[in-house]
């Protein structure tokens, strides 16, 4: 039986943009390559440079999760660098070439375990300034409660994923050597 695929299907690996609206109307776009795309969400890998070598960003953006997520890996080992959890508004997955939302600005980073939650400053001064609606703040203050009852169990699905994907190797080669010399 032949399959038939949507005008807009787009296929992984393809290029999709990225695009993070800030609440000042500016805009961040950020070229990347397709993933997984569901009816509930998009996957998407940005490769970029730190001071030890390249990092592939997995975000992960959700039609209805008041965040999104980057999970952050070294591409050849899967081993991870940190995850990082931002509070976000109108994610918006229809044109099959971009996703698009708001940034809330507080993000939650996890880095070696520690969770650390960045940008409550630049939060309290938008607040006051006036610039977040009562719905933005019930919903930051749903992930806020959300991320930090559950942001470790989230990864762990997130990594699952990933590795189902054939993205990621089942564990991290650092693990494996770890195992194997305990062996």
């Amino acid at each position: 039986m032949t399959r038939v695929v949507p005008e807009s299907f787009v296929a992984p690996g393809s290029r999709i943009t990225e695009v993070k609206q800030r609440l000042d109307g500016s805009a961040a776009r950020f070229a990347c390559s397709l993933v997984a795309r569901t009816p509930a969400a998009v996957v998407a890998r940005y490769r970029f440079r730190d001071a030890a070598g390249p990092v592939d960003s997995y975000g992960w953006f959700w039609r209805r999760r008041p965040y999104l997520c980057y999970y952050m890996v070294r591409p050849r080992t899967g081993a991870l660098v940190a995850v990082r959890f931002d509070v976000v508004r109108d994610v918006d997955t229809a044109n099959p070439r971009e996703v698009r939302y708001t940034d809330l600005l507080l993000d939650l980073w996890v880095r070696d375990g520690v969770a650390t939650w960045e940008d409550d400053d630049e939060l309290a001064v938008v607040t006051a300034a006036g610039l977040l609606t009562v719905a933005d703040r019930a919903r930051i203050a749903r992930a806020r409660s959300t991320l930090a009852a559950g942001h470790t169990r989230i990864a762990a699905e997130l990594r699952r994923a990933l590795v189902a994907l054939g993205e990621l190797p089942a564990m991290p080669s650092s693990v494996r050597s770890a195992r194997g010399a305990r062996a």
